[in-house]
């Protein structure tokens, strides 16, 4: 190697070497240009949003803004989910207080189907509960009784077994079996186990929505929902 070459190579070694002490000891001395403020004034830096050189004071107040305004969406994204939880709350206090009034499990059935039409944006409500005997239930208007022996039940045993909420879109047979004649008409839907200590029904939430209920969705005061719904019905269904 080369004289020249080698000289250049030790310059470039030590200009590293001082720019990481001088990095080092900035990050360990934070107050250095407060204690310094001349050197403020001869600081320049190029940004590429400012397009000119910038004093380091200016930089600093331009991160700052950038910053704020970052905050300022997170706070907004915030406000909104907080008013939006708030209206879900009220939404579910309302469904209480109308299956406290239901003197009958039909009259529970038809508040839900009324309640969770209204206050929760859904087109199609379907209700699937369980009989435990092997006589056939008659069906009344708002009732619709699956014998525990039913074989179209297996298709939820994973809903059951799980014991969470389905959101999304549903396979044929299951859309077929909830919905009916309005199957077509379902582009998702939410599926609710109802259960306590046994398992008393389906609850089906279907929308002409494809995004209405869609797989990423929040399942919080859905589950809360469905807990709400089997607990009022559990004392009717045996």
């Amino acid at each position: 190697m080369s004289s020249h070459l080698k000289q250049m190579e030790n310059t470039v070694t030590d200009q590293l070497i001082d720019e990481t002490n001088i990095a080092n000891y900035l990050r360990q001395n934070p107050d250095f240009f407060q204690r310094h403020t001349e050197f403020l004034e001869k600081q320049h830096i190029s940004h590429q949003n400012i397009g000119s050189a910038t004093s380091l004071i200016e930089r600093q107040v331009a991160v700052l803004r950038e910053k704020n305004t970052h905050l300022e969406g997170q706070l907004d994204n915030l406000l909104r989910a907080a008013r939006s939880n708030e209206q879900i709350m009220v939404r579910l206090q309302h469904l209480t207080l109308e299956l406290l009034r239901a003197e009958n499990l039909n009259e529970m059935i038809a508040v839900c189907q009324d309640v969770l039409r209204s206050d929760f944006n859904s087109d199609y409500i379907a209700i699937r509960l369980i009989k435990k005997t092997r006589k056939n239930s008659q069906n009344q208007k708002n009732l619709h009784f699956i014998n525990a022996n039913n074989a179209s039940l297996k298709q939820f045993d994973n809903l059951f077994i799980s014991g969470k909420p389905f959101c999304g879109t549903l396979p044929d047979k299951q859309q077929k079996f909830l919905f009916s004649a309005h199957m077509d008409d379902v582009k998702s839907a939410a599926l609710l186990p109802l259960q306590t200590t046994q398992n008393i029904g389906i609850l089906a939430l279907g929308s002409k929505s494809e995004k209405r209920f869609h797989s990423g969705m929040g399942t919080v005061f859905i589950s809360h929902l469905g807990d709400l719904i089997s607990n009022a019905l559990a004392q009717h269904v045996k």
